[in-house]
């Protein structure tokens, strides 16, 4: 059964993107990479990954897409929600301990892994080399933008959009075209991925073309999960349940038809 979610503070991050911090009455932990499931009486039910570190209240960065989300950009501070979970697998850190990490991000895939930004930053020894590629749509669909001037004080972060504005001077392109400015070991370094599924699909290959090995490339998987606990069959996608066996895998998990 879902608990009672209290909305303590909305912030609009984008046109269609707000950030809503939670709070709860029951204690919740979870890990980067996880999602819980959302919900509103009369609307629905969404997943949502969660977008903060156990450092911060629970946090939830949500676009405006649909019937429920409709709903839920409509709501204000102190109004409630109801959401159950953490569900899934979340992030594997460990693979990463004394290597180069690539942190790639499409979109509102930057959500998640900004929850494992910051497990990075707090844990920053265990790594060596950091690097996050993150592209949007335009300069206005930059999620985050404040926060990457932060995240650059402990990783390369190297930002690129597909149409620039008059007032963008920085990269244009898709995110894959950017790895010639990582400066990784990739046979020893490890990657996280996150976004489309056309830009997961490529980051995968020009990952494994540059040598990082299947297992140390993961990624999230996304899916109109209905319910979270592999009983709906909304999420089973080429011989995986997302919601039970994911939403996180690693390249070396996924059937060879994937990309």
């Amino acid at each position: 059964m879902p608990s009672e979610a209290v909305i303590e503070e909305v912030i609009s991050l984008t046109k269609d993107v707000n950030l809503y911090t939670m709070r709860t009455k029951k204690p919740f932990s979870w890990k980067s990479g996880q999602f819980f499931m959302v919900s509103l009486f009369g609307y629905g039910e969404v997943p949502i990954s969660v977008t903060s570190s156990m450092d911060e209240p629970l946090k939830f960065c949500i676009r405006k897409v649909g019937y429920v989300t409709a709903a839920i950009h409509e709501m204000k501070a102190g109004e409630s929600v109801g959401i159950r979970g953490p569900y899934g697998n979340g992030f594997p850190l460990d693979i990463s301990k004394n290597k180069d990490v690539i942190l790639m991000a499409g979109g509102l895939g930057i959500a998640p892994i900004r929850a494992l930004i910051y497990e990075i930053i707090k844990n920053r020894k265990n790594y060596r080399n950091v690097f996050l590629v993150y592209g949007s749509k335009t300069p206005d669909d930059i999620i985050y933008k404040s926060e990457t001037e932060v995240w650059a004080k402990s990783m390369k972060v190297i930002l690129t959009v597909d149409r620039k504005n008059d007032k963008w001077t920085g990269r244009v392109g898709v995110v894959t075209g950017h790895l010639d400015k990582v400066d990784v070991d990739f046979p020893n370094a490890t990657s996280y991925i996150c976004g489309p599924h056309l830009m997961i699909e490529a980051g995968l290959k020009s990952l494994s073309e540059k040598g990082i090995p299947p297992e140390k490339i993961v990624t999230t998987l996304e899916a109109h999960m209905k319910c979270g606990v592999g009983k709906c069959g909304h999420c089973y996608m080429k011989e995986k349940y997302i919601c039970t066996e994911g939403p996180v895998f690693t390249m070396k998990e996924l059937s060879p038809d994937f990309i």
